[in-house]
């Protein structure tokens, strides 16, 4: 009984040992509630809106180049061209 008392105290700041059974019982409940398929489905989608984001962000990086490149050409102000 001393063990299970001085695990209980150990485990006082989460609300005592039947707190944390609990707690692991309702979280194990609502983790059934997602399959793996799910998941695998949110992560392709996940991959593919990164995978779109850096597209963009490539894309964008050359129009900013491009601009660089024309900008650099241009001659200043009292300059022939």
């Amino acid at each position: 009984m001393s063990a299970y008392e001085d695990m209980d105290r150990r485990f006082m700041a989460a609300g005592g040992l039947g707190s944390l059974l609990n707690l692991y019982e309702q979280v194990r409940r609502e983790l059934e509630r997602v399959s793996f398929d799910e998941l695998d489905r949110m992560t392709f989608e996940i991959k593919n809106v990164i995978e779109a984001l850096l597209k963009m962000d490539y894309e964008l990086r050359k129009v900013h180049n491009l601009k660089l490149a024309f900008e650099a050409r241009q001659p200043g102000p009292g300059g022939s061209g």
